[in-house]
């Protein structure tokens, strides 16, 4: 079955106005209409195609344009060619408002008009002694369409009107739905009637352009079915074509859809008391000759109530509607699409034995009475669609435009007669395949998540986070959440450069790179393999406050994981040769680091504004003090620290609580308990101004400036946070409206507040040209001022806080993000569930709190500030530091 979804505006004089149709054509061929036909071009690139039906008293005159929703160029999205088929109705050169319907109703004829994405068809059936008037008619819409400014804007209400009609019809708001999920990057996923901000704007002259771009003889079809004799309405044809003047041809140049390779599921609630689901394949274009076959294979499985879906259901005892498959090809590449209408409660088994149906047909084929069943059907739908005049224009007009074949219908049933029962097994393999298909689900309102009811009670319950302290002193948290058949796994121990010394800077980072390369039982070889032949996703990290391990994994593998973390955590081996090649990874980062002007100027604020706080250290170390590392080193730093009381281990995802608590429990209960005396360090406070002058053999300049922030505990924490993104949000800060649009050549810029525990930094930066510098400088120094002196508005601080909560939540949107923050709240004091908090601790902040804070913490006598310039011309060394 080849269908052809359209949307359509009927213009019948009997009935007037259907605001929408849906057009299934079913094409095939054979002893269905049998008389002469033929098929002209004329001198203009018109195309005509008359079939002579002589025991027929009527005659069908259609247009068929190539143009529809999917080759709007740039007006696609805003339902140009839909709102033009309403217009042409209204009124030509020769035919005022009304004329064109009154004349056609004067007959007893009908009139209409369909559009689809890929043409757009008006249709006039008649008497077949009216054929002059009909033919008249359809050659002065297709040419000397006047479109009124006044009538353009009562039809645009008419649309609108077919808008909300849309919106209101499950079936028609499920389909565009599957559209626009099946398709992401070709133009058939928008809606044929267009967006409405989109259609609002369009201007009489946007529609009048089109139409003359588009309705042209080289791209339009007259077909004519019914009885006349060719040898007579030729030459009328020519005579009404005649001023109808060639164009250059329109090249069809739409963005090919990319190959689906992995699942795709949506679903969304409707005002509507059953369920509705698509369940869809990427399929083929109309000229594939795997057409034939996956039409059968759709009518195999659901057409009609002996097909295998309705059939298996019924057995079943689902409460279903409805239940059928299609195969929708269009020009471009299409989709074989099965669609149900049951109660809520039985999705989950309507598609479990869908896609057993499905599996079956690959593995055991069909059945010899099925396939001639459906090829019976084929040839009954055939010669049933196409006895009557408008059923033969209709479908040679749009097998022309699609194969330019206009006879292509006649031959479809004869290809569909080849069909062997093996080639519907190979098509049900190459395109019913789950990583290419897309799910869309319609639900009633107020049922969510109705199929889990259960679990979804469950589920609430589940999100929240468990926490259990072993005897050993080791903290876990666990979360279940089942949405996905994954979990994440942290381990965070308190270390990094704060728990290290200048000589050894970088010992936190290296153990953690080294961590990974070896235990008592496996290389770093096996370690990887032994990973990656599961899926496992296996890493470390080091910072300023904290180091540890990541693992994320398939659910079902949750035991090999925690047989993994068991031996990394136990028995790690720290081989020489692999500190050897970290120790030269890192020192290459360094070289990188020292490379990147963002980098090294960054470095040399934190050096300028702490001077004894590990803060000003880097995670990467130095090239020295990473020389001065030994394996006896690490081995020192890591038994001090990864001890079980001094870390947290927390599993999120598709879990059973109790159940890895116990393995747990026995993997790592064992664990010897240790003390551990953290650093602790205080940092003297800045008296006065810092300024350091530095260059490097770049083309661009930094400014840097910095100022003692606070912990991560305090209570001005969340108030600084809004502060600097007040000033240093990106696209949004006032650092950026003001010095982008003063400076113009300030590249990037931004500010923030970097809380730690026993110290924080408050930096904001500019990264511009040379000569820029000291514009840079006062306008930051500026926009200090100007928030310590005024207060923010309402609406500015509103924004900024919708922001930041609004940036929040998106980066928490994983189990592997939402198990990192609240391991290390944990780990830091703070609490698992601090994160819970942040929007009211956000909300919380006032415009008094940010002129209180501008003023005690941006203290412009007690900034560091380092500026980085591009070396003078000539000059040999690298870096040049000027202490002011």
């Amino acid at each position: 079955m080849i269908s052809r979804q359209c949307s359509a505006m009927s213009k019948k004089i009997i009935i007037s106005f259907i605001a929408a149709v849906l057009i299934f054509l079913q094409i095939s061929s054979s002893q269905a209409f049998q008389g002469k036909s033929s098929k002209y071009i004329l001198d203009n690139g018109l195309t005509v195609l008359i079939s002579e039906m002589p025991s027929n008293p009527s005659v069908s005159v259609y247009a068929l344009v190539k143009t529809g929703s999917a080759t709007e160029g740039d007006l696609l999205g805003s339902g140009v060619s839909h709102f033009l088929e309403h217009l042409l109705f209204k009124g030509t050169e020769n035919r005022k408002l009304g004329e064109i319907a009154a004349q056609v109703q004067a007959v007893g004829g009908s009139i209409n008009a369909a559009t689809s994405m890929d043409y757009t068809i008006y249709t006039i059936t008649v008497p077949s002694d009216a054929f002059d008037m009909a033919l008249a008619i359809q050659a002065d819409m297709m040419q000397f369409a006047t479109m009124d400014a006044e009538e353009i804007e009562k039809e645009r209400d008419v649309v609108f009107g077919e808008m909300r009609l849309h919106e209101d019809r499950p079936s028609r708001h499920l389909s565009q739905l599957t559209f626009q999920n099946v398709y992401i990057r070709h133009p058939y996923r928008h809606p044929i009637i267009g967006y409405k901000p989109l259609f609002i704007d369009l201007t009489r002259d946007d529609i009048m352009q089109y139409y003359r771009d588009f309705y042209i003889p080289n791209n339009t079809i007259v077909s004519i079915a019914g009885n006349v004799n060719t040898q007579e309405v030729l030459p009328k044809i020519k005579d009404a074509f005649e001023s109808f003047r060639r164009q250059t041809d329109i090249p069809r140049n739409l963005p090919e859809e990319p190959q689906q390779i992995s699942p795709r599921y949506y679903e969304e609630e409707f005002a509507t008391n059953l369920t509705r689901f698509t369940l869809s394949f990427n399929s083929m274009s109309l000229l594939n000759e795997d057409l034939f076959a996956l039409d059968v294979l759709a009518k195999i499985l659901g057409q009609g109530k002996t097909s295998r879906l309705y059939r298996a259901l019924d057995r079943e005892g689902v409460a279903f509607r409805s239940i059928s498959a299609g195969n929708y090809t269009p020009i471009d590449k299409g989709l074989f699409e099965i669609v149900g209408l049951l109660e809520p409660e039985y999705l989950d088994a309507i598609m479990d034995i869908t896609w057993k149906q499905i599996e079956n047909i690959k593995t055991a084929g069909v059945k010899k009475v099925e396939l001639e069943k459906a090829k019976k059907q084929v040839l009954s739908e055939h010669i049933l669609g196409h006895q009557t005049t408008s059923q033969v224009a209709y479908a040679q007009a749009v097998d022309e435009a699609f194969t330019g074949d206009y006879q292509f219908s006649q031959k479809y049933v004869d290809a569909i007669a080849d069909v062997e029962m093996d080639a519907i097994k190979r098509v049900a393999h190459k395109y019913l395949r789950k990583q290419s298909s897309t799910v869309v689900v319609l639900k009633p309102k107020g049922q969510k998540d109705v199929l889990h009811k259960d679990e979804e009670a469950q589920h609430f319950q589940e999100d929240k986070i468990q926490k259990h302290v072993l005897k050993n002193g080791l903290t876990l948290l666990l979360r279940k959440d089942a949405t996905f058949p994954s979990t994440a796994l942290r381990i965070v121990v308190n270390g990094g450069t704060r728990q290290e010394n200048v000589m050894l800077n970088g010992i936190s980072k290296l153990t953690s790179m080294v961590w990974l390369k070896g235990t008592k039982a496996l290389s770093a070889d096996q370690i990887a393999n032994k990973a990656e032949s599961l899926g496992m996703q296996l890493g470390s990290y080091s910072g300023k406050n904290s180091f540890g391990l990541s693992l994320d994994f398939l659910s079902e593998d949750m035991d090999e994981a925690l047989r993994l973390v068991k031996d990394i955590i136990i028995n790690p081996n720290f081989p020489e040769a692999e500190i050897v090649k970290r120790k030269r990874d890192l020192k290459a980062d360094i070289k990188q680091r020292d490379d990147n002007i963002a980098q090294f100027t960054g470095h040399a604020l934190k050096e300028l504004t702490f001077e004894k706080h590990p803060f000003r250290l880097e995670e990467e170390g130095t090239e020295e003090s990473i020389d001065r590392i030994t394996r006896e080193n690490i081995m020192a730093f890591y038994e001090k620290l990864v001890v079980p009381n001094n870390m947290v281990l927390s599993i999120f995802g598709n879990i059973t609580s109790e159940d890895i608590l116990s393995k747990v429990k026995k993997a790592l209960g064992d664990l010897k308990k240790n003390e551990v005396q953290l650093a602790i360090h205080k940092e003297t406070p800045i008296e006065k101004s810092r300024e350091k002058s530095l260059t490097m053999k770049k083309q661009q300049a930094m400014l840097a400036m910095g100022f003692h922030g606070i912990t991560m505990q305090h209570k001005d924490r969340y108030g600084l946070e809004v502060l600097t993104s007040i000033l240093g949000s990106s696209f949004s800060g006032r650092l950026f409206t003001r010095i982008r649009e003063e400076l113009g050549q300030a590249y990037t810029l931004g500010g923030y507040s970097a809380p730690g525990i026993d110290a924080g930094l408050i930096y904001f930066y500019v990264l511009t040209t040379a000569e820029k510098v000291p514009d840079a400088k006062k306008a930051l120094k500026n926009e200090i001022e100007r928030i310590q002196r005024e207060y923010v508005s309402d609406e500015e601080l509103k924004d900024i806080k919708a922001y930041l909560k609004g940036i929040f939540k998106t980066s928490h949107q994983t189990n592997s993000a939402l198990n990192f923050t609240s391991s290390l709240n944990e780990l830091y004091g703070l609490g698992f569930n601090h994160h819970q908090e942040y929007d009211t601790l956000i909300d919380r902040v006032t415009k008094e709190d940010i002129k209180r804070l501008a003023n005690e913490y941006l203290d412009l006598n007690k900034s560091a500030i380092v500026v980085t310039r591009p070396v003078v011309e000539k000059q040999e060394v690298r870096k040049q530091e000027v202490q002011k």
